[in-house]
C-alpha cells in the first residue's frame, strides 16, 4: 500500500512539472531573452522531476525541455529565439537532434546520479547538490558539443561563429547554474523527504 502511494505521488508529481514547464514555455518564466541566446530556466523543473520521480521521470521531463526548444522553431512559445528558425532550415535534422537528444540525457543522468546515492544510503546535501548542478551543467556542455559537431560543415559553423556563441553562453550558464541549484537543492530536499515518509 506504501508503495502504491510512493508510486501514485511520483505520477502526480510528473504530471505537476509537465504542466509547469507548459506554463513556463507561454509564459517569460521559462526563457528569457539576452540577445542572440536566452537563458532557459526550464532546467528547474527537469532538475527537480529527476530527484522527485526517479529515471523516468527524468527522461520524460527532458524530452518536455526539448519539445519547447524544438517548437521556437514553429514560433510556438512565449519567448521565440531568434536562431531557432535559422538553425531548422539550416538542417532541420540536427537542430532535431540538438533539441532533443542533449535534454533526454539530461533528465536520465540527473536522475541516475540521485539514484545512485540513494541506493548507497547517503541521500544528503551532496546529493541534491550534484543531482542539481548536472542539469544545466550537461545541458550547456551537451547542446554546444551537439551544435559544434552538427552545424561544423554550414553556414553557422565555424572558429568565429562557435567563439560568439560561446561567450554568449558563458554568463546565461552562469545564472541558469545559480538559480537552478538553489532551487533544485531546497525544493528537493523537501518533497524528498516528504515522500520517505509516505514509506
Amino acid at each position: 500500500m506504501k508503495n502504491k502511494k510512493t508510486s501514485i505521488f511520483k505520477v502526480a508529481l510528473l504530471g505537476m512539472f509537465l504542466a509547469i514547464m507548459g506554463v513556463m514555455n507561454f509564459t517569460p518564466l521559462g526563457y528569457i531573452t539576452t540577445g542572440l541566446f536566452s537563458i532557459t530556466l526550464m532546467t528547474i523543473p527537469v532538475a527537480l522531476g529527476s530527484v522527485c520521480t526517479g529515471i523516468t521521470g527524468g527522461v520524460v521531463l527532458g524530452t518536455a525541455f526539448g519539445l519547447t526548444s524544438f517548437l521556437q522553431a514553429f514560433g510556438i512559445g512565449f519567448m521565440i529565439d531568434p536562431s531557432a528558425l535559422t538553425l531548422f532550415n539550416t538542417d532541420p535534422l540536427a537542430y532535431t537532434i540538438t533539441c532533443f537528444v542533449p535534454r533526454i540525457i539530461v533528465g536520465l543522468v540527473a536522475a541516475l546520479i540521485f539514484r545512485a546515492f540513494e541506493k548507497a544510503g547517503k541521500t544528503n546535501l551532496l546529493s541534491f547538490i550534484l543531482s542539481a548542478v548536472s542539469v544545466p551543467v550537461l545541458n550547456t556542455l551537451l547542446f554546444m558539443t551537439f551544435y559544434a559537431v552538427l552545424y561544423k560543415n554550414t553556414i553557422l559553423g565555424g572558429a568565429s561563429v562557435m567563439a560568439v556563441v560561446f561567450s554568449a553562453l558563458t554568463i546565461n550558464f552562469v545564472i541558469e547554474l545559480t538559480v537552478t541549484l538553489v532551487a533544485g537543492v531546497v525544493i528537493n530536499k523537501t518533497v524528498y523527504h516528504f515522500m520517505k515518509k509516505l514509506n
